[in-house]
């Protein structure tokens, strides 16, 4: 595991340059001719918070029952939706763009000596960038609906770091079994449909117990559970997320990276054959 993580960081450091050319041209990739540009990112988090507000809030009324909110705000429920839905955008995002990205580069595997495990990086680092804008925005809705902020909140690195270590190690895979199985990007699709309502962000974890506690123990095994419920205990109600939490997160992140470094490093060298 030691070697593995070694040897990742040290070819990240050695072709930095070459990541950050890869990142700056997805990011302008995806509005190239829009004359917002890159603003567009700005635009889409808070179009979506606008929608959440109007159908959960407005039409729905919902909300959260806690101290932190207003027993009689009707915004509640929209930004406790949008503070869950923040962590898994950027990594459904990573993962649905990470599936063909060895397919879309061929020409860079089959025609040059290129490192290929680079090309999922540049697509994490690049909806890292769209996911902290979009925490930037948010970070503003909270100090404006709820007029401060908790120091926990520096805590968030220590919850985005085993979410990107979990989204890169899956990365790896689906990427690498596309080039193979040209419908694992369509199973992937699937896949991450199931995993978003198996994830605490329409509901809350009591809820789920409600129902049945082998759901919540079952839940305890889905990393993005335990990234969405840190996120709202330190964006939205000021406590201390769990840090015996992070033990099994951190594992579970650390375990799926190190077998998706395997298994790239297994089935690369026939990369350039089949593409």
């Amino acid at each position: 595991m030691t070697g593995l993580i070694v040897n990742f960081a040290s070819k990240v450091v050695r072709h930095r340059g070459l990541i950050r050319s890869m990142v700056q041209r997805d990011l302008k990739s995806r509005y190239v001719g829009s004359v917002m540009g890159i603003f567009w990112s700005v635009i889409h988090p808070l179009a979506l918070l606008v929608c959440y507000t109007f159908a959960f809030s407005v039409i729905w009324k919902l909300q959260i029952q806690h101290p932190r909110f207003p027993e009689t705000g009707t915004a509640s429920f929209a930004v406790y939706l949008f503070c869950g839905i923040l962590p898994w955008m950027m990594f459904q995002e990573t993962l649905t763009r990470s599936s063909n990205v060895l397919v879309d580069n061929a020409n860079l595997i089959t025609k040059t000596l290129f490192p290929s495990e680079i090309l999922p990086v540049a697509v994490l680092i690049a909806n890292l960038v769209n996911h902290l804008i979009g925490l930037a925005i948010f970070l503003v809705i909270i100090l404006f609906y709820l007029q401060d902020l908790s120091i926990h909140v520096l805590l968030i690195p220590l919850y985005l770091l085993p979410l990107m270590l979990f989204a890169l190690g899956l990365s790896w895979v689906v990427s690498s079994l596309q080039v193979f199985l040209r419908d694992t990007a369509q199973v992937v699709a699937v896949v991450l449909t199931f995993w978003f309502f198996f994830t605490p962000i329409f509901y809350t974890e009591e809820h789920l117990a409600s129902v049945s506690d082998k759901l919540v123990l079952a839940m305890h095994f889905n990393p993005l559970a335990g990234v969405v419920i840190a996120y709202r205990k330190m964006l939205l109600f000021a406590e201390m997320p769990s840090w015996q939490g992070m033990i099994p997160l951190y594992g579970m992140a650390l375990v799926t990276f190190v077998c998706g470094g395997l298994v790239f490093r297994y089935v690369k060298r026939s990369f350039a054959d089949v593409l």
